[in-house]
């Protein structure tokens, strides 16, 4: 007889840091030495002026502009913060830049259709990588960087033993940990897109393979199964955008030098998607503008899936944009389709397992239309080792200071970075994570009707989301995980943020 088997041990995984430099009080350090440098002027105006009243009417004021720095309102911002946000909304909405129009009877150069907002300024260059696979190669002048879209195809769970899909798992950390470690990967994105299966591409292959002799009952009938299909279907796309940082001077001016350097990393990055069960190729540079011409404009994705799904140009990086789109405090409307985006407050709370995302990432009938962008930014060995440190110290402070409820919270945030601190010594990689979700749908009212199962959805991952509250056209940009960060183009000092 064989040996009673051992109880399987179930992984779980967290330990998520928030990256908050804490010091005497629970202050961040900028609003620790604003209220020192407050004291310590009014205690100079006292002793060296002699005047008591007037060192009390300076320290007073210097507390009023102080608070807005200390005071946190939703997502954590400052009143500052939030302040600043408001008068530029208010700005943006007075001299009418949330409404774009382009296309032939607009003021866009040559009637393009361009990228609205951020993406004005990008362009689309192509070239090989060393297999000789076209790639296309999206440039953001303004920071210097490089994105390259990669199509994947994901094996998934079902079928495999629980311990290979915690070697997965493994392998996906270590691929984390890899992007570390080349210094000129700057973020990936990883996008889920749920879509109605148009049917395009199946019929599209089903007639290049069919002989025209065939006899018409047998072809009729698998039209009819083609269709049928394509009614109740869903499909799943998936996609990684990696972004990388020029490395040299000449990088920065001729993308083809950055094209080059990127080329020859790109087999290396195919590869360790491979070991997570993920067939990753280049996307060219027509199917990358596909892809966000397709976002945009939701009713022309059957015409988008059949050109390619037949190798056809779909359009030019200069077209992929809307013909018109407007931005609401939480809605934007672009062409055939208006979105919702959601930005992730709060990653997955308690000790969920590998598949805590599931039902947020798999094809919903309610909600035919939705897309879950991961956002990885990558901390180099050395950052990486300043940076759980930090956290360390961070957490340390605050549980020498917390009382009640908030000791109970600064003793697990301690535990957490405790346990990071150590994982990092041992040699694991150290990212930082932030989670956008778009649903999108025909109108604002179907919108609204959707939110409940969103909300659902969002709750049943154990992550806490909010909308994306007067920045929903830069955070639809940068959920379409095409290579948009928006730190990297915030307009609030940090100084003055929460």
């Amino acid at each position: 007889m064989s040996a009673p088997q051992a109880e399987r041990t179930v992984r779980t995984y967290a330990g998520y840091i928030d990256e908050r430099r804490t010091y005497a009080f629970g202050l961040t350090p900028v609003a620790f030495g604003a209220l020192a440098a407050i004291v310590v002027l009014t205690l100079a105006v006292m002793f060296l002026a002699g005047s008591p009243f007037v060192a009390l009417v300076l320290g007073g004021v210097g507390v009023l502009a102080w608070l807005p720095l200390v005071i946190r309102g939703p997502q954590g911002k400052s009143a500052y913060e939030l302040a600043l946000l408001g008068r530029q909304w208010g700005a943006q909405r007075s001299a009418g830049r949330h409404i774009y129009r382009a296309g032939s009877l607009s003021n866009q150069a040559g009637g393009r259709t361009r990228l609205p907002g951020i993406g004005a300024e990008t362009e689309m260059w192509w070239a090989l990588d060393v297999n000789g696979h076209r790639f296309g190669m999206m440039r953001m002048p303004s920071t210097h960087q490089y994105t390259v879209l990669l199509r994947c195809r994901i094996g998934g769970a079902a079928g495999n033993d629980q311990d290979v899909i915690d070697g997965f798992v493994g392998s996906w950390a270590n691929f984390q940990t890899m992007l570390g470690q080349v210094t000129n990967i700057a973020a990936v994105a990883v996008t889920v897109e749920t879509l109605p299966d148009t049917g395009e591409r199946a019929r599209a292959n089903v007639e290049s393979i069919t002989d025209a002799l065939a006899p018409a009952d047998a072809r009729a009938i698998l039209l009819e199964r083609l269709s049928a299909a394509s009614e109740s279907g869903f499909r799943v796309h998936a996609r990684v955008a990696i972004t990388f940082d020029a490395a040299t001077p000449a990088q920065r001016k001729d993308p083809m030098a950055a094209a080059e350097m990127i080329g020859a990393q790109l087999p290396v990055l195919y590869t360790q998607l491979g070991h997570t069960n993920v067939l990753a190729t280049p996307m060219t540079d027509s199917e990358y503008a596909a892809v966000v011409r397709r976002a945009y404009d939701p009713a022309a994705e059957p015409d988008i899936e059949r050109a390619l799904a037949l190798g056809e140009h779909v359009c030019d990086w200069a077209d992929a944009g809307p013909v018109t789109a407007e931005e609401d405090k939480t809605t934007y409307v672009h062409d055939s389709g208006v979105s919702r985006v959601w930005t992730m407050t709060r990653p997955p709370s308690g000790f969920p397992t590998e598949r805590v995302l599931v039902g947020l990432l798999s094809p919903n009938s309610q909600i035919p239309r939705k897309r879950i962008t991961l956002l990885l930014r990558p901390y180099a060995p050395g950052d990486a080792a300043k940076t759980v440190e930090g956290d360390f110290k961070s957490a340390v402070g605050a549980v020498n200071t917390a009382r009640g409820i908030g000791s109970a919270a600064a003793d697990i945030a301690l535990q957490n970075a405790g346990a990071a601190r150590v994982a990092e010594a041992r040699g694991h990689g150290v990212v930082s994570v932030s989670m956008i979700v778009t649903a999108t749908g025909e109108s604002e009212d179907q919108l609204d009707t959707l939110d409940p199962e969103m909300a659902s959805l969002i709750s049943g991952a154990r992550i806490t989301a909010r909308p994306a509250y007067r920045y929903q056209a830069a955070a639809w940009l940068a959920g379409l995980g095409i290579g948009v960060l928006l730190p990297d183009h915030a307009t609030i000092p940090k100084s003055l943020r929460g």
